[in-house]
C-alpha cells in the first residue's frame, strides 16, 4: 500500500518508558560504540559525511534512529522505515527480490529489472548492497540507521540520487562479557526472536561478537484458489571479530549468512474488467468472471486475492573487512566487502484463478525449461583518508572506490492451458467491432489464428548477465571561514563500464510461428490482415517466444525477443557546495547544491533487443537544492528542523510494463519539491515525542 508517496506524508512515534537515544537493553556497550550518541547531552552522532559529527552541526537533511527507536517503533526491517521517516517510502510488486522500488522525497527507480540500480543507496556497515531486494533481511543488532535525504553521491557513491541509508551494525565489546535475547507473539502467528552474545577473547584487545535472528508469520492475505501472500520465513546470523592492539589501529571482520522462503506479492483486485460485464470470458468457455471471483471494496477489506500460489526464495552471504590505522595527524580507512546473493520466484502472474501462464519455474511436461534465478556477485574496496589543517580550520577527506558487479539471470515463462481462450476474451471488442460476431472465428479465435495450434504449454528460458565495473575518485572537504560560517565543497569522478548479454537457452512456440506464417493474416488485402498485429502481439507472448522464427523482428511484430551483446561507458562529474552559518549555539542553518547521478545500463528483459532495439538505458543527472535550519529550543529538550528542497532531473529512469513487454527508457525531465520538518520533544526521562511531516 502507497501512504502518500508523491504529496505529503507524516510518521509519528511516542517512545515512552527510556530516554530517547538511549538502548535500554546494552546501555554501557551502547556508551562504548564510537560515543555514537551522548545521552546526558541528548547528542546525536552521525557519519553522514564520514565524520563523527554533531546531528545538529551536520549540514544534511538526515535523520538518525537507534536500536531502541527502532524496536520501539516495531521497525524490524527497511520496509518500516516509513514509521519513523516521512520521507522515506517501500513497495514490491511481484517478488521481493526483485520488485522493490525505494523512495525519498518521493523519488526513487522502479524495480523489475535488474539493470535498473536503486536511486536510494543502501551501504551496511560501509559496504555498498547493489539492489534493494539484498537489503531486505532483518535489522539485526544495529546501533545506528541514517536515512540521508537528496543526493548523496559525492561521499556515499554508486547511484545516491534520491538518498542513501547508512545502516551501523553493533561492534564487539572488548572490555567485557554482555549478550541479549528477545522475542514477539503476534497475530498471524507471529514469531519473532533476536538474540546475541559478545565477548573479549584478549581483554581490551580482541572481541568476539555472534547475533542471529528468526521469524515467521502466516500471510495476511488468501486467494479463493486456497494460496496465501505476504508471509515471513526467514533467518540470519551474523559472526564478528574486532582487534585493537593499540589506540592508533583497529580490524574488524564480519560475515553474514541469511536465507528467506516467503510468498509474495498477489494483488488485490479492486476494479473488474469491463470484459467481465460484456461477457467475454463466458462467450469463448471460460468462468464469466475471468478467473477473479473476488473484487472491489469487499476484496480489499478482507484482503481476498484470486491469483494461485506464489514463492520467493532469498540466498545470500556476506564478508566485509574495515581496517581504520592512525597516521599521525590522519586517519586512513579501508573497507573491503563481497556479497554474494541468489533469488528465485516462482507464480502465475496472471493474479487470477485461471491457468493462464506462470513463470519461473520449469517444467516436467516442457524438459527445455528450467527454473529461474538471479545472480549478484559484488566486490568493492573504498579507501579514504581524513585530517585537519590550518589549527583545525579545514578538514580534509580524500579517497578512491573500485566495485565488480556480476549479473547472471534466468526467466522462464509458460504458457498454461487457459491461455488461448483468456486472449481471445482481449479479441472480444475488436471482433465484435470488425465482423460483428464474436465468433465468427470459432469458439477460440486465438487458436483459429494459430493454425489450430495450441498454446498451452508453449515456453521459452531467456537468460541475460551484465558485468560492470566502477571506479572513483572524491574529495570532501570543509573549510571554516569564522566561528559561525563555514563552506563544505565535495566532488567525485566515476567511471562506470558495462557488458551486458542477452541470449535464450530453449524455447517451444508453435502458435506463435503458427500466426507468423497464417496467410489469412499476413496476404495483404485478406479480410483478416487489420488483426495481424493483434494477433501477432497476443500470441507470440515475448517472454514465451523463440527467437530468429519468420516475422521475428519485422515492423509488424516487434516484440518478439532478440539476443543481443553491447558494451555501456560513462563517466560523470558530480559535486556538492554547502553554505553554513551558525548564529546561535542552538541554531545552525545551511543552504546547498548538489549535482547528483545514477548510473545507466542495460534493459535486462528478453525482450530488451527485439526489433534491433537498444537495450542501453542512459544515466540520470540530478540538480539539487536545499536550505535548513536546525534548532534546539527549551533548554535543549526540543529539536526542530526544517529543510525545503527542489530537485530537477534528467533523464530520469523509468521502467514500464505495455502489456507484453518491459520497456526501460529516460524521461526528459521530472521535478520534486518540497519541505520536511522533524520535531523532537524530552517531556521528560521517560517519556518522548518524535513527529514528522513531509510534503
Amino acid at each position: 500500500m502507497k501512504k502518500f508517496e508523491l504529496f505529503g506524508a507524516t510518521a509519528i512515534a511516542l517512545l515512552a518508558a527510556t530516554p530517547a537515544f538511549a538502548q535500554s537493553e546494552e546501555p554501557a556497550q551502547q556508551a562504548a560504540q564510537d560515543a555514537e550518541e551522548d545521552v546526558a547531552t541528548d547528542e546525536i552522532i552521525v557519519t553522514a559525511t564520514l565524520r563523527s559529527e554533531n546531528l545538529q552541526s551536520v549540514p544534511i537533511a538526515v535523520t538518525a534512529f537507534n536500536t531502541a527507536t527502532l524496536e520501539k517503533a516495531g521497525v524490524r526491517d527497511i520496509r518500516s522505515l516509513d514509521q519513523v521517516s516521512a520521507s522515506f517510502n517501500l513497495n514490491s510488486s511481484q517478488t521481493e527480490s526483485g520488485g522493490t522500488t525505494l523512495r525519498v522525497r518521493g523519488v526513487g527507480t522502479t524495480g523489475n529489472n535488474t539493470g535498473l540500480e536503486s536511486a536510494v543507496g543502501i551501504f551496511l556497515d560501509g559496504v555498498y548492497l547493489s539492489r534493494p531486494g539484498i537489503a531486505l533481511g532483518d535489522l539485526l543488532d544495529v546501533s545506528q540507521v541514517e536515512l540521508l535525504r537528496g543526493p548523496q553521491g559525492t561521499l556515499f557513491g554508486r547511484n545516491t540520487s534520491a538518498g542513501a541509508l547508512n545502516i551501523k551494525t553493533l561492534k564487539p565489546n572488548l572490555n567485557k562479557f554482555e549478550g541479549f535475547a528477545n522475542g514477539t507473539y503476534g497475530n498471524y502467528d507471529l514469531i519473532n526472536l533476536q538474540g546475541g552474545i559478545s565477548a573479549p577473547l584478549v581483554d581490551g584487545i580482541l572481541g568476539v561478537r555472534i547475533s542471529g535472528a528468526y521469524r515467521n508469520q502466516d500471510g495476511f492475505q488468501r486467494s479463493t484458489t486456497g494460496a496465501e501472500s505476504n508471509d515471513r520465513n526467514r533467518y540470519i546470523v551474523r559472526g564478528q571479530l574486532l582487534w585493537e592492539p593499540n589506540s592508533d589501529f583497529s580490524l574488524r571482520l564480519i560475515a553474514d549468512y541469511q536465507k528467506s522462503k516467503e510468498k509474495c506479492c498477489d494483488a488485490v483486485i479492486i476494479q473488474d474488467t469491463s470484459l467481465v460485464a460484456a461477457g467475454a470470458y463466458a462467450v469463448y468457455g471460460l468462468p464469466a468472471n475471468g478467473g477473479a471471483s473476488a473484487t472491489g471494496l469487499s476484496a480489499f477489506k478482507s484482503r481476498t486475492t484470486n491469483g494461485q500460489q506464489f514463492f520467493d526464495r532469498i540466498r545470500q552471504y556476506g564478508v566485509s573487512a574495515e581496517i581504520n590505522y592512525k597516521l599521525g595527524n590522519a586517519d586512513l580507512v579501508s573497507v573491503t566487502g563481497y556479497r554474494d546473493s541468489r533469488s528465485s520466484s516462482q507464480q502465475e502472474t496472471d493474479f487470477v484463478g485461471l491457468n493462464v501462464f506462470s513463470t519461473g519455474q520449469g517444467s516436467t511436461a516442457n524438459p527445455g525449461t528450467r527454473d529461474g534465478f538471479t545472480k549478484i556477485k559484488t566486490f568493492s574496496q573504498e579507501l579514504r583518508i581524513s585530517g585537519s589543517a590550518l589549527e583545525d580550520k579545514f578538514q580534509y577527506l580524500v579517497g578512491g572506490y573500485y566495485s565488480d558487479e556480476r549479473i547472471d539471470e534466468q526467466a522462464t515463462l509458460t504458457l498454461g492451458p487457459d491461455y488461448q481462450r483468456y486472449i481471445s476474451a482481449n479479441f472480444f471488442p475488436f471482433l465484435v467491432g470488425a465482423l460483428g460476431n464474436p465468433l465468427a472465428l470459432g469458439p477460440n479465435p486465438a487458436l483459429t489464428l494459430a493454425q489450430g495450434r495450441s498454446a498451452a504449454g508453449n515456453f521459452a528460458t531467456n537468460g541475460d548477465s551484465q558485468n560492470g565495473r566502477n571506479l572513483s575518485i572524491f574529495t570532501n572537504n570543509t573549510f571554516k571561514i569564522t566561528e559561525r560560517f563555514a563552506f563544505n565543497f565535495g566532488l567525485r569522478y566515476s567511471d562506470d563500464r558495462k557488458v551486458g548479454k542477452g541470449f535464450q537457452l530453449a524455447a517451444n512456440s508453435p502458435a506463435c510461428i503458427g500466426v507468423l506464417t497464417n496467410p489469412a493474416l499476413t496476404t495483404a488485402g485478406s479480410p483478416l490482415a487489420a488483426f495481424f498485429p493483434l494477433a501477432a502481439g497476443l500470441t507470440c507472448f515475448p517472454f514465451s517466444t523463440q527467437q530468429n522464427i519468420p516475422g521475428a523482428g519485422t515492423p509488424a511484430n516487434p516484440i518478439v525477443p532478440a539476443p543481443f551483446s553491447s558494451v555501456y561507458k560513462n563517466d560523470q562529474l558530480v559535486y556538492t557546495g554547502k553554505l553554513t552559518w551558525k548564529p546561535k549555539d542552538n541554531i545552525n542553518t545551511y543552504a546547498s547544491f548538489t549535482r547528483g547521478y545514477k548510473a545507466g545500463g542495460f534493459n535486462l528483459d528478453p525482450t530488451a533487443a527485439a526489433g534491433g532495439a537498444d537495450p542501453r538505458f542512459r544515466p540520470e543527472t540530478v540538480n539539487a537544492y536545499e536550505v535548513g535550519i536546525k534548532t534546539k529550543l527549551i533548554n535543549n529538550s526540543v529539536t526542530a528542523n526544517l529543510a525545503i528542497f527542489k530537485q530537477d532531473l534528467e533523464n530520469f529512469q523509468v521502467l514500464e510494463f505495455t502489456g507484453v513487454q518491459f520497456v526501460t527508457f529516460n524521461v526528459a525531465k521530472a521535478k520534486a519539491t518540497g519541505a520536511e520538518l522533524e520535531l523532537n520533544a524530552r517531556i521528560s526521562p521517560e517519556f518522548s515525542t518524535n513527529i514528522a511531516y513531509t510534503f
